[in-house]
């Protein structure tokens, strides 16, 4: 990964203006945000650039990837992380390269029968294939050295370049000597393959910056098999001092990849110029620019419709803007605000935009909204069910406020490289690379139609990775069935979050979630209530006890009989399907002692089954 001077904030889309109310709010549109889903649990570091990827052939099986600043030495590398059951549980996987060497900038994806992708630049840029959904990978196979900013798109279309693979990136020039003469040489090129990904023919030229930097960005396939590429020209930096605009950009090819028309415009995105980009870097600030991510309407009334999304500074803070293309970039809608319900104090930055089968434009993005001081957030999506031209009421994803400026994120991870005869040491943390989170995030629409954000959460101090899953339902809520409560311990079980430990108070902070192990849907309240606080063989003989008090329970109760209420873990839901968890509640306990903190607690479950019919 190239340590830029310039922090080319990447993104995702987003667009917000409220829609009419419907006169029948039962039938109205409306989002439902599932539990959140703590995807990474490798450690209280760094997890910051994220993306994500659905199997076209399998809707449960995701594909995520994120940096980490997670290899021995401190230093970031990057990591595939893998779920099977639609997003409630993950697995991650640590490639060799990417230990051994480091990483950024990762990418996923799918072929188009289920074949897993991951990219991602380490010495070089390599390429990773899995055949059975990212259990298991490849050796990487390796596409050169000197790429940055690379992209990854698969032609799901039924044209003539069907199953096609196509990689975007940024180098320079072949001669640059930019150290020497402060000159930018960039270009954007592309590779592609026709075998799913066991091989490529590349880098072929798209553009030239012309003496500007040029970066990539995520490309698309219309419906035809077009491939749209878009690019963001940048200032130099080093020469350009005065700038105060990025300039988005795009090129097509109508051949698979082969050609490619000459670049053509898109919008000017204002991000106030050099100093204040500089100044807000160092400004504890978690907010930023972020520059156009694009999405497209896979099929349905607006098929081929060109979503692209971006923040520009204005007054000091950051606003989305959206602005769509019907005619494959020819032309583009007047920018509009997508959030203009924001509160004076809101700054909103890392957008990301996907497209469900059903053409529903989903946008999520991160706001700091409620703190004016701009160093906590939370996560927001709404959608539009007209091609972009009014958006639902945003809703708050996150179910709890993201403060990354945590140790965990401040840690700086030193880096080696051998330079003009020196051996150098870089160091960077999660904070003072990627203070948003990253220079873009991710969001999948699967095949079901449900969303799938993939975000850097900072509510424990450190960028964690979570997801959740998000359904724009337009029919009326479903009836419940007559139910009747149950004790339900014999088809719940209890899962954790890592938990937290504060020797000084001996508070132990313990994040628990329900998960549903049985056939059966399960309704809520549920409730967890402590019956035990050690095996009847401990008290029998006599043993000592290590008795927690709970600090926290949701009846008062510090012992035995404390309660723990879970009727608002589901998110949006009205019901624990198989399979699924909960959103994670904290218990808080204090240990009797400060350095004995093993604890035994027997719990009793209990919920809402449906009635069974009686047998006449």
């Amino acid at each position: 990964m190239r340590i830029r001077t310039g922090l080319l904030a990447l993104a995702a889309a987003a667009a917000v203006p409220v829609a009419p109310a419907s006169p029948d709010a039962a039938t109205a549109p409306r989002i439902v945000i599932g539990p959140n889903i703590l995807v990474s649990r490798d450690g209280d570091i760094a997890h910051c650039e994220t993306m994500v990827s659905a199997n076209p052939r399998n809707p449960k099986n995701l594909l995520g990837a994120s940096i980490v600043m997670g290899r021995p030495d401190g230093s970031p590398l990057n990591k595939p992380y893998v779920s099977f059951d639609g997003g409630s549980s993950w697995t991650d996987v640590t490639l060799p390269e990417e230990l051994a060497d480091g990483g950024g900038d990762p990418q996923t994806g799918f072929g188009i029968g289920g074949t897993a992708y991951f990219l991602g630049l380490s010495e070089g840029m390599n390429f990773y294939r899995s055949e059975d959904g990212g259990k298991t990978w490849s050796k990487a196979i390796p596409l050169g050295k000197g790429h940055d900013h690379e992209m990854l798109v698969t032609d799901y279309t039924s044209g003539p370049f069907a199953g096609r693979v196509y990689i975007t990136d940024e180098t320079d020039e072949k001669g640059s000597k930019e150290i020497e003469d402060l000159i930018m040489r960039r270009r954007v090129v592309l590779f592609r393959s026709t075998d799913d990904g066991r091989s490529f023919i590349g880098p072929v030229e798209v553009a030239k910056g012309d003496g500007r930097g040029l970066a990539a960005y995520n490309p698309l396939v219309l419906s035809d098999g077009a491939l749209f590429i878009p690019m963001m020209e940048y200032p130099n930096y080093a020469k350009e001092k005065e700038a105060s605009n990025w300039k988005a950009i795009f090129s097509i090819s109508t051949d698979g990849g082969v050609t490619f028309s000459p670049k053509r415009p898109i919008a000017d995105v204002y991000f106030g110029g050099v100093k204040a980009m500089r100044d807000q870097q160092k400004s504890g600030r978690i907010d930023g620019i972020s520059g156009p991510i694009f999405g497209v309407d896979p099929g349905s009334k607006f098929r081929d419709r060109i979503y692209a999304a971006w923040t520009y500074l204005d007054g000091g803070r950051f606003r989305l803007l959206l602005s769509s293309s019907s005619d494959r970039g020819a032309t583009w809608s007047k920018p509009h605000p997508v959030d203009a319900s924001a509160s004076a104090d809101a700054s909103e930055y890392l957008p990301v935009v996907a497209v469900n089968p059903d053409g529903v434009v989903g946008v999520f993005f991160l706001s700091t909204e409620g703190f004016p001081k701009r160093d906590q957030s939370n996560a927001y999506f709404t959608a539009s069910l007209d091609g972009g031209e009014t958006f639902l009421p945003k809703v708050r994803v996150s179910s709890q406020v993201s403060k990354p400026l945590g140790a965990g994120n401040l840690r700086p991870g030193p880096m080696v490289r051998k330079d003009r005869g020196f051996v150098v040491i870089y160091t960077l943390s999660g904070i003072s690379r990627w203070a948003q989170g990253g220079d873009y995030i991710g969001m999948t629409a699967d095949s079901d139609g449900v969303f799938h954000p993939f975000w850097p959460d900072g509510r424990t101090g450190a960028y964690q990775l979570s997801t959740a899953r998000i359904r724009v339902a337009t029919e009326p809520p479903a009836k419940p069935p007559a139910l009747e409560a149950a004790v339900v311990s014999d088809r719940v079980t209890l899962s954790f979050d890592p938990t937290q430990y504060d020797m000084a108070t001996r508070e132990v902070r313990m994040p628990v979630r329900l998960k549903n192990e049985s056939k059966e849907t399960l309704y809520p309240p549920f409730t967890v209530e402590i019956k035990e606080v050690a095996h009847p063989y401990t008290i029998k003989s006599g043993e000592p006890v290590n008795e927690p008090t709970f600090l926290n329970s949701a009846n008062g109760k510090r012992g035995i009989g404390a309660t723990y209420d879970y009727s608002k873990a589901l998110g949006g839901l009205d019901a624990l399907e198989p399979d699924q968890v909960t959103d994670a509640i904290v218990w808080r306990l204090q240990a009797e002692s400060a350095v004995q903190t093993d604890f035994y607690l027997g719990t009793e479950i209990r919920g809402n089954v449906a009635k069974k019919e009686e047998k006449k």
